[in-house]
């Protein structure tokens, strides 16, 4: 479980520079089913986190919880879900950095069990950006 949401860390965190141009902001109805698995788990993991931030023993219930549910298998499941082409999982990134914004109240203030399963917010888009 911990190397998934290492995993997860990293690929958010890396650098994808080198996109001339990103087209229109993604949308959640944009995403392939594996674009939307990995947008899902990582949610999900979030969510756990902020639970666990106020609750360490609940919050580790709730991981063990899910590393039983996904099993073993879910780091291969959800690296295929991960793009490989720059543009598109930069395009993925910025939909993931909205709906974490859009979830930051929720996930600072009033993180709770229930919400693990909430629907993802789908976050308006951003103005395209382009880069010279």
């Amino acid at each position: 479980m911990p190397t998934l949401t290492v995993l997860l860390a990293l690929v958010l965190a890396t650098n994808l520079a080198g996109c001339e141009r990103r087209q229109k902001s993604l949308q959640l109805s944009d995403l392939t089913q594996g674009e939307r698995l990995y947008i899902e788990r990582f949610m999900v993991l979030e969510r756990t986190r902020a639970i666990a931030l106020e609750d360490a023993d609940l919050g580790a219930a709730l991981t063990d919880s899910l590393a039983a549910a996904w099993g073993d298998s879910s780091l291969q499941e959800v690296q295929r879900g991960i793009p490989s082409e720059p543009a598109r999982a930069a395009a993925i990134h910025d939909l993931l950095l909205r709906i974490l914004a859009a979830e930051r109240d929720s996930l600072v203030q009033v993180p709770a069990q229930r919400r693990l399963t909430a629907p993802l917010p789908d976050p308006p888009a951003n103005p395209p950006v382009t880069e010279e």
